[in-house]
C-alpha cells in the first residue's frame, strides 16, 4: 500500500503528526524464532517464524501542554480493545517494507515528566510512546 500520510492509527484514531518528533519515530519489524539452537560444530540452526512483530516508539515535541496531552491519551485509550492490558489493533508504516502492518499491540507505561506548571497549566518534556505487537495478526 505505501506511505498514505500517517505513522500510527490506533483502533479509529490516527495520532497526528504535530504530536510526533518525526526525528524520534522508530519501528522494527521483529522475526521471531521457534526452538533455534547451536549444533555441535556451533552452526546456528534457526527455525525462522513468518510472523513478525511490530515495534513503534515515539517522542512528542517538547512543551506539550495538558490538554494536548489529554487528547492523544483519550484517543488512545478509547481504542482499547481491553484497557486492563492497554491492548489495541493498530496500523503502524513500516520503512522496511514501505507498508503498513495491522496487529494488536500493548501501550508500556507511559511516564510525563513535567517541564512547567502553574495554576493554568502545565507544559511538559518530551514524552515517550511506544507499542509492542502481541504476535498475532489483525484476527
Amino acid at each position: 500500500m505505501a506511505y498514505s500520510g500517517f505513522l500510527i492509527k490506533i483502533g479509529s484514531y490516527t495520532i497526528p503528526m504535530k504530536y510526533m518528533a518525526a526525528e524520534s519515530y522508530s519501528v522494527g519489524r521483529y522475526g521471531q524464532d521457534s526452538d533455534s539452537y547451536r549444533d555441535a560444530d556451533g552452526n546456528l540452526i534457526r527455525n525462522a517464524l513468518n510472523n513478525f512483530i511490530p515495534k513503534v516508539e515515539f517522542n512528542t515535541p517538547a512543551l506539550l501542554t495538558n490538554t494536548q496531552f489529554k487528547e492523544i491519551m483519550t484517543g488512545i485509550s478509547s481504542n482499547y480493545t481491553n484497557s486492563t492490558e492497554k491492548k489495541a489493533l493498530a496500523t503502524v508504516y513500516i520503512p522496511e517494507i514501505d507498508d503498513y502492518m495491522t496487529q494488536y499491540v500493548y501501550v508500556p507505561d507511559i511516564v510525563p515528566t513535567m517541564y512547567y506548571a502553574d495554576d493554568k497549566i502545565i507544559k511538559y518534556n518530551p514524552i515517550r510512546f511506544a507499542f509492542i505487537g502481541y504476535g498475532k495478526g489483525a484476527s
